[in-house]
């Protein structure tokens, strides 16, 4: 009985705390409460990882055989700290890298910004841990890039600002007259419930072969909003353009047929 107890706490024993210390950390720093507090975050990811360290050295050390290894490896540190480096090269990049990244006071995100990295699909950023920072897209897809190649990426960030905004083009046809439409366009614009900001500008985007493109910005305060707003938008310029009577010009093929 007494040995079982001596082997519960010395090998079990370190595991079990450190286990119930990390129910501890997530059940004090939810995701929740750390949003937009990226460093806590990855601070967080290191202590947690520090306390498995921790536990599985205090294991390692009632074994007899590996306290003699354990002596020899300090002996040969600097030996053992390039070979560990070159070994754990891609990892230790990726640590380093998530430091960088939470640390900065002009880092490119924060937990819950909407970013497109690189070529990757933009997606909001959902956590970062020591190895990688997590992006979920709009289809609830999880992509999980390395901390190095975030580090080292050209990154967009769609939500630091307190607005977003998008543009939306309408074609008239020529001889329309201009200021109407373009009227007609910033008034729907300023009346959609989401619009924030001031009351939008139209302007004439180009000249084409079958008619003159207009541009209008729709500006909301938050992104998820901006899509169904630029959809009411679209839908209700094409209805008040119809009860004005002008024309939005499309392809149609026209057909005479008569006597020579």
């Amino acid at each position: 009985m007494l040995e079982v107890l001596n082997f519960f706490l010395k090998y079990i024993l370190p595991f079990v705390i450190a286990y119930i210390l990390n129910l501890v950390m997530n059940k004090l720093f939810s995701k929740e409460r750390l949003r937009g507090k990226l460093h806590l975050i990855f601070l967080k990811g290191i202590i947690m990882a520090f306390f498995w360290a921790v536990a599985a050295l205090f294991a390692l050390s009632g074994i007899p055989a590996f306290s003699k290894t354990w002596e020899t490896a300090i002996a040969s540190s600097g030996i053992a700290a390039v070979v560990i480096g070159l070994a754990a090269q891609s990892t230790l990049s990726n640590v380093f890298a998530g430091i960088a990244l939470s640390a900065s006071r002009s880092r490119p995100f924060d937990i819950g910004d909407r970013v497109a990295i690189d070529s990757i699909a933009p997606g909001f950023v959902e956590d970062i841990t020591l190895r990688h920072t997590v992006i979920k897209t709009y289809q609830n897809e999880r992509i999980y890039v390395p901390n190095s190649v975030v580090g080292s990426a050209t990154v967009i960030n769609y939500t630091q600002d307190r607005s977003y905004s998008f543009p939306i083009t309408v074609s008239v046809a020529y001889g329309t007259e201009m200021q109407k439409a373009m009227d007609i366009m910033a008034d729907v614009v300023e009346q959609h419930p989401n619009h924030f900001g001031v009351r939008p500008t139209v302007l004439c985007k180009s000249c084409d072969d079958s008619g003159v493109t207009l541009r209008v910005l729709v500006e909301t305060r938050d992104f998820r909003e901006n899509p169904k707003a630029c959809s009411d938008c679209l839908v209700e310029i094409m209805k008040r353009f119809t009860e004005a009577g002008i024309e939005i010009p499309y392809n149609k093929l026209v057909v005479y047929n008569g006597d020579k």
